[in-house]
C-alpha cells in the first residue's frame, strides 16, 4: 500500500524523540515516533505478529503528529499509522480503545449527551467537558453582520458532539467578535466532525460524519469559509474532506485587522499550544499575534508549548500513566511562569489543562472580554433569525 511506503523514508535520525510527548514521558523506544515505524515495517514485512506489546507500544500513540514537523525526511507517519489501524483494525481496537469507544459512543449519542452533565461524576476528564452551557439553542441560525459587511461564514461547532455541546460561552464569544467584526454567521446543524472516531478506529461512521457535513454545506451555498472556533482537532480533520472550500481558525479570519477598541484584560496566560492547530493547520502563531494586539495581556508560552499535552484522543482516559506524567511536566512549566491562567487552543486539551487547577481561557474568549470593556457601542448585542424554515 502507498502509504507503507513511507515506512522506509525514516532514517531513524532521532529528530522526533525531544519531540514526542509518550517517549519523553517514558524514555522507551517503542513509544517514540521512529520506534513505533520500526514495529510496524516489521508486521508489514512479515517480522512480527500484531500482538501482545508490540500493539501496546502503537496504541500508546497520542496522534499529536508533533513529529511530522520535526522529521526531516518528511515521513507522513500520520497517514502510515491510519493505514495500518486500518489493515489491522481488530488488533488496534484490542488494547485501550476497547474500553472508552463504547462509553464515548454512548456519551455522542442523543440520550447521551443530554445526560452528560452528570456523567462529570465518573471522572475528571468528563466533567471538564461538560461543565459548561447547553448550545442547543445557538445552532440553527444565521447572525447578522454589524457595520460594512465583509464576508458571510458558517461557524463549525455541533450540538451533536460531547466536545461541543457544552461549549456556550465559546461559541458566544466566537458570535459576539465575530458579527462585530462584519461576519454574517451561519451556524447550521453540524454532525461531529469525525475525528474522534477516525482517530480510534471507526472508520466507516467518520465517513457517515463527513459525507453528513458535507451535504450541509452543499445546502449552504454561499459561505466564504468554513471556520473553527478555537477547536485544531476539528479544524485538522475538516481539512481533510472539505476540499475547495476555506476551512480557517477564526484567528486566521481576523487576521487582516480587528475592528473597534480593544480595551486592557491585565492578565498573564501560560501558552499551551493545540497540536493539530499547529501541526496541520499551521494556525498557532496567528493566534499569538492577534491575542498580541490586545493592551495589558501578557502570553508567556511554556517551554515545551510545542509539544503535546496528551489531552486528546480520549488519551487520559486510555493510558492515565503516561498522561500523567506528560501533565506533571506541564504543570511544573505552568507553574513556574506564575500565570493567572492558561491559554488552551482546542477543546481537547481542557481535558489536561484544567487539572493543573488555574482558568483555563480559549483565545476567542479573551479577545471578547477585550472587546466588551472597551467603549464599543453596541457590541455584546446579537441578531438572529432561523436558518431552517
Amino acid at each position: 500500500m502507498k502509504a507503507f511506503d513511507e515506512l522506509y523514508r525514516c532514517v531513524h535520525c532521532g529528530f522526533c524523540l525531544p519531540t514526542c510527548p509518550t517517549y519523553l514521558a517514558t524514555g522507551l523506544e517503542g513509544k517514540s515516533p521512529r520506534g513505533r515505524l520500526h514495529l510496524m515495517k516489521a508486521v508489514v514485512e512479515g517480522r512480527a505478529e500484531a500482538k501482545g506489546k508490540l500493539l501496546e507500544y502503537l496504541d500508546s500513540c497520542v496522534y499529536c503528529l508533533r513529529c511530522e514537523t520535526a522529521c526531516p525526511s518528511g515521513v507522513r507517519y500520520g497517514e502510515v499509522y491510519e493505514e495500518f489501524f486500518k489493515k489491522y483494525k481488530k488488533e488496534m481496537q484490542s488494547v485501550s480503545y476497547r474500553r472508552v469507544n463504547l462509553l464515548f459512543n454512548l456519551l455522542n449519542s442523543k440520550i447521551g449527551l443530554r445526560i452528560a452533565p452528570y456523567a462529570k461524576i465518573l471522572s475528571q476528564e468528563l466533567g471538564s467537558m461538560v461543565s459548561g452551557g447547553d448550545i442547543s439553542d445557538l445552532v440553527g441560525k444565521v447572525y447578522e453582520a454589524k457595520g460594512d459587511f465583509r464576508g458571510r461564514v458558517a461557524l463549525f461547532v455541533s450540538g451533536d458532539c460531547v466536545a461541543w455541546r457544552y461549549r456556550r460561552s465559546i461559541v458566544e464569544a466566537a458570535l459576539r467578535v465575530l458579527t462585530w467584526n462584519g461576519y454574517e454567521v451561519v451556524v447550521p446543524r453540524f454532525a461531529c466532525c469525525g475525528a474522534p472516531y477516525r482517530h480510534s478506529g471507526q472508520f466507516e461512521k467518520a465517513e457517515a460524519l463527513a459525507q453528513r457535513n458535507l451535504s450541509i454545506l452543499k445546502e449552504l451555498r454561499g459561505v466564504d469559509a468554513v471556520v473553527v472556533p478555537n477547536s485544531g482537532g476539528c479544524q485538522a480533520e475538516l481539512l481533510r474532506y472539505l476540499r475547495g472550500l476555506k476551512v480557517i481558525d477564526a484567528a486566521q479570519l481576523l487576521a487582516d485587522g480587528l475592528r473597534g477598541v480593544l480595551g486592557e484584560v491585565k492578565i498573564k496566560l501560560a501558552v499551551q499550544h493545540s497540536c493539530h492547530l499547529m501541526n496541520v493547520a499551521k494556525a498557532h502563531d496567528v493566534v499569538l499575534k492577534i491575542l498580541s494586539k490586545i493592551p495589558g495581556l501578557v502570553l508567556a508560552p511554556l517551554p515545551s508549548a510545542d509539544v503535546c499535552c496528551a489531552g486528546g484522543n480520549m488519551y487520559p482516559l486510555r493510558h492515565r500513566k503516561i498522561a500523567d506524567a506528560v501533565l506533571a511536566k506541564k504543570r511544573e512549566e505552568v507553574l513556574s511562569l506564575s500565570p493567572d491562567g492558561i491559554l488552551a487552543e482546542s477543546p481537547s486539551c481542557l481535558q489536561q489543562l484544567t487539572k493543573i487547577g488555574l482558568p483555563v481561557y480559549f483565545p476567542l474568549e479573551i479577545l471578547d472580554m477585550s472587546y466588551a470593556r472597551a467603549e464599543n457601542n453596541g457590541y455584546p448585542e446579537i441578531r438572529a433569525r432561523p436558518l431552517y424554515g
